[in-house]
């Protein structure tokens, strides 16, 4: 089975506070040809400039301070992957907003990672690039 290509223009936003997880999921990424920005916290990703062009967060969901499930509450029709150290909680799960399109348990299993990626921009309408071409942003 192939997976459909994924446009190079697909921008993430990574953020994860733990070096170990964000470094090697930032190289993962830029090889697969996906555009990152990775910060190391939420309060970070709020001050980053590209994050108005990014198509889909990829976010630690605890995070010291604002958490990644707060973080997502905070931009609604951005698509989020949350991901964790903590085991599934469907509770958790339940509470969070729709546009939290995953929540995955780390360490993350890098060519599902992609596959969950390209489906959260899928169900957000595409890449930003894309929706601009179709109208659907405007």
């Amino acid at each position: 089975m192939s997976l459909k290509p994924f446009p190079a223009a697909t921008r993430v936003l990574i953020v994860e506070d733990s070096a170990v997880f964000r470094v090697p999921l930032r190289a993962a990424l830029v090889a697969e040809g996906y555009t990152v920005v990775a910060v190391d916290s939420a309060e970070a990703a709020e001050t980053v400039p590209e994050h108005e062009a990014v198509d889909v967060v990829l976010s630690d969901l605890g995070l010291p301070g604002m958490d990644g499930s707060a973080l997502a509450a905070r931009h609604p029709g951005v698509p989020f992957v949350l991901i964790t150290g903590s085991p599934p909680d469907r509770a958790l799960d339940a509470a969070l907003p729709p546009w939290v399109t995953s929540r995955l348990v780390k360490p993350v299993d890098v060519p599902h990672l992609f596959a969950v990626l390209r489906a959260a921009v899928e169900a957000g309408g595409g890449t930003r690039e894309e929706r601009a071409v179709t109208g659907i942003d405007q």
